[in-house]
C-alpha cells in the first residue's frame, strides 16, 4: 500500500502543527510496516524530519521536497495573510508533483496546516481514498473579549469576513466534499464543514499525546505558593492580557504564583501591567524554554492555565493534562471537551467581559485553595489523555476501516 501524507508542517522535535505531522507520519510507519509512506513536505522541514528518520529507524517512510520559487519565501513572512497565499501555492506545487510522480496512492491524507478553508487539491485523486484533517479555523474569539485585541482587531473582523465567505463559494463546496473522509478538531469547525460539504464530518483532536509524554505516572505534592503556569506566546491572540487581568482579581490567603513561559509583541506591557498592580511578587516572565524543558515545567507546576482567546485545539492543552494538571480555560473549542470529561474548570464565554474576568479568578481561586479538587482533576486529564488523545487510538479511528 502507498500512502501520501501531506505534511506542509512536520518536525519530530517541535510540538504544535510540526508535531502533528510528524506523529502521523510515525504512526504510519509503525502500524503499516509492509506499506511505504510518502512524506510530502518543503525545504524548510527537510534536514529535522531526515534526522527524525533514521533516529526512529523509519525503513519504510520517503521523503519528499517541493517548494515554491524561492523568492517568495519573504512574502511569507510579511503577515500570516500572505502565509496562507503561500501555503495555497504550496498546495499546488504538491499536488503537480503527486501527479507527475507515477505512483498509485492508495490513501492521500492531508494533515497539516490544520486549517479548514485550505483543502488543497489532493481531492482529485479519484483512484486514491482522500482524507482531509483533522483541521480546525472554525472557532471564533467571545464577543465580549475582543477589546483584547488592538493590533489584531482589524484582522479578526477581516477574518471573520473570509469564513462567512469560504462557506458559500461553490468552488470550496466542491473541494470539500470531494474528499472521501472529512475530521474537524471541534465542534465549530465540524458543524461548518458539515454544513459546507453536505456530507457527515467526524471530530478527532488533531494533537496527541507526544512520545516523551506518554503514560507519565506524575504525582503533585501538596504545597505552597501554588504554582501556576502559562506556556504560550505572549500575544493578544492567546488572550495574555485576559490573564493579568484575572490574576489582579484572584483574592484568596493561600500564596499562590504565576510563570510565565513564552515570549512576544506584548511582553513590555505585561511587565508594565505587573510594575503598575503591584504584582512582582506573583507573576513572572520566564521567556522561551527549550522544548526537552518543558515536562520539567509541567511537572513541577500545580495548575495550569490557559486563557487563549479562540485555538483549534493546543499542544499545550494536551501536554498539561498528560501531567495530571488542571486545566483553567474559556469554555469552548477544544476546551469544551475537556470540561466534558471534567479535566479542570473552565468559564462560560457567554457573559460580559466583567463576568468572564471574575469567573475566571474564582475558578483559579478554587483550584489554589482546594489541593484534593487539584488531584481528582488532574487525574480525569490524565485518563482522557492516555485513553482518547494517543496516536493509537486516532489510527484507529481514521485508517481502521480503510486497511481491512
Amino acid at each position: 500500500m502507498n500512502i501520501l501524507l501531506s505534511a506542509y508542517s512536520i518536525n519530530p522535535y517541535k510540538g504544535s502543527e510540526d508535531a502533528v505531522g510528524w506523529n502521523w507520519a510515525l504512526t504510519l510507519s509503525r502500524k503499516l510496516p509492509d506499506s511505504t509512506i510518502y512524506i510530502l513536505t518543503r525545504t524548510y522541514n527537510e534536514i529535522a524530519t531526515k534526522k527524525g528518520i533514521k533516529e526512529y529507524g523509519l525503513q519504510n517512510v520517503k521523503l519528499v521536497i517541493v517548494e515554491v520559487p524561492k523568492a517568495l519565501d519573504w512574502f511569507r513572512e510579511k503577515h500570516s495573510a500572505f502565509h496562507h497565499a503561500y501555503y495555497i501555492l504550496w498546495q499546488k506545487v504538491a499536488y503537480n508533483w503527486a501527479k507527475k510522480s507515477g505512483i498509485k496512492f492508495d490513501i492521500i491524507h492531508h494533515v497539516s496546516m490544520g486549517n479548514y478553508r485550505i483543502c488543497g487539491d489532493m481531492y482529485k485523486f479519484k483512484n486514491a481514498r482522500t482524507i482531509f484533517g483533522p483541521v480546525g479555523g472554525g472557532q471564533t474569539t467571545p464577543a465580549s473579549l475582543r477589546s483584547y485585541y488592538n493590533k489584531n482587531k482589524n484582522y479578526e473582523k477581516f477574518r471573520d469576513i473570509v469564513s462567512k465567505a469560504f462557506s458559500k463559494f461553490n468552488f470550496y463546496k466542491k473541494q470539500l466534499s470531494s474528499f472521501n473522509e472529512l475530521y474537524a478538531v471541534n465542534d465549530e469547525t465540524k458543524n461548518i464543514m458539515q454544513q459546507v460539504a453536505n456530507k457527515p464530518c467526524k471530530k478527532i483532536c488533531e494533537i496527541s499525546i507526544g512520545e516523551n509524554f506518554k503514560a507519565l505516572n506524575v504525582t503533585h505534592i501538596k504545597k505552597q505558593p501554588v504554582e501556576i503556569v502559562y506556556l504560550g506566546r505572549l500575544i493578544e491572540l492567546k488572550g495574555i492580557m485576559l490573564l493579568m487581568d484575572v490574576i489582579k482579581n484572584i483574592k484568596t490567603d493561600i500564596p499562590f504564583h504565576v510563570s510565565l513561559y513564552g515570549k512576544g509583541e506584548l511582553e513590555n506591557e505585561i511587565k508594565q501591567y505587573i510594575k503598575k498592580y503591584k504584582l512582582e511578587n506573583t507573576v513572572a516572565i520566564k521567556g522561551n524554554i527549550d522544548y526537552s524543558q518543558v515536562i520539567g515545567v509541567y511537572q513541577n507546576a500545580d495548575i495550569f492555565v490557559h486563557p487563549t482567546l479562540r485555538d483549534s485545539a493546543g499542544t499545550v492543552f494536551i501536554e498539561a493534562i498528560a501531567n495530571k494538571l488542571p486545566i483553567v480555560a474559556l469554555d469552548q473549542s477544544f476546551a469544551h471537551d475537556l470540561s466534558e470529561h471534567e479535566c479542570g474548570l473552565f468559564v462560560n464565554t457567554e457573559q460580559s467581559k466583567e463576568e468572564i474576568i471574575n469567573e475566571f479568578a474564582g475558578k483559579l481561586k478554587e483550584l489554589i485553595e482546594n489541593y484534593d479538587l487539584r488531584v481528582k482533576l488532574g487525574q480525569n486529564g490524565y485518563d482522557y489523555a492516555n485513553t482518547y488523545l494517543t496516536m493509537d487510538y486516532k489510527f484507529d479511528t481514521v485508517y481502521g476501516k480503510l486497511i481491512k
